[in-house]
């Protein structure tokens, strides 16, 4: 039975797979006179696959690296100390594994999760060592303002027509922002006052950087495909 090989990966498809994974590729097992939409699913299909498998072996790693840690925690603590902090970390970790596996085509319901998954970590944390301390006035505008910025950056890019260093430039904008509110709110949770040092100075580093590269993108037509730029 002949090998159903990808010419350009040098790899061995699965029975039935066609179009390679990794490179959009035609097997050398090809059936002929298979239609291009069916090819297509083929290829979905592969990699849908290849996603629920990667989130198995994800689900089975955390569970192995929850019962080590707690296991250890438990010999050498002789009680469940460190190893609580762990637990909440895995588990986060494999949750917005768990939601860009499921929910990656639905970026509004991603959103949503993610930020989620990364509020109920942090009062997690907080509440190990209760009452609730630091969450409500550190861990969460800074989480509330990292997502609605990503939200944001998510919502420009949908609606640029052309992609390229405009996207980078964005980024810092929107990174100096994120910086200012961290300041911001970490003055206010630790003596009342506001006073940015910091995060003024890496906003007057950013921003300028961010104007050369809307220049290169709009004005000296260079930055619009950063794939091409950068020869890749």
């Amino acid at each position: 039975m002949q090998k159903n090989i990808c010419p350009n990966c040098k790899v061995e498809l699965d029975e039935g797979i066609e179009v390679c994974p990794l490179c959009h590729g035609y097997g050398t097992g090809r059936k002929e006179g298979k239609s291009k939409s069916e090819s297509t699913e083929t290829l979905k299909e592969s990699i849908r696959k290849s996603r629920i498998y990667a989130w198995e072996l994800s689900a089975i790693i955390a569970i192995s690296a929850i019962i080590v840690v707690i296991i250890v925690d438990l010999v050498i603590v002789k009680g469940l100390g460190w190893s609580l902090y762990a637990v909440v970390s895995v588990t986060g970790l494999w949750l917005i594994i768990t939601s860009f596996t499921f929910l990656l085509r639905r970026p509004v319901f991603l959103g949503i999760s993610l930020a989620l998954s990364t509020l109920g970590m942090l009062i997690i944390f907080d509440l190990l060592k209760s009452p609730v301390n630091w969450f409500v006035g550190l861990g969460l505008p800074i989480s509330v303002s990292f997502w609605i910025l990503f939200a944001i950056f998510l919502i420009i890019i949908r609606k640029l027509k052309r992609k390229g260093f405009n996207m980078l430039a964005f980024v810092l904008i929107e990174i100096s922002i994120l910086c200012i509110i961290i300041e911001l709110f970490g003055d206010l949770y630790s003596d009342r006052t506001i006073f940015l040092d910091w995060a003024a100075i890496t906003a007057a580093t950013l921003v300028p950087l961010a104007g050369i590269l809307f220049f290169i993108h709009y004005r000296m037509k260079r930055g619009n495909d950063l794939r091409s730029f950068f020869h890749v």
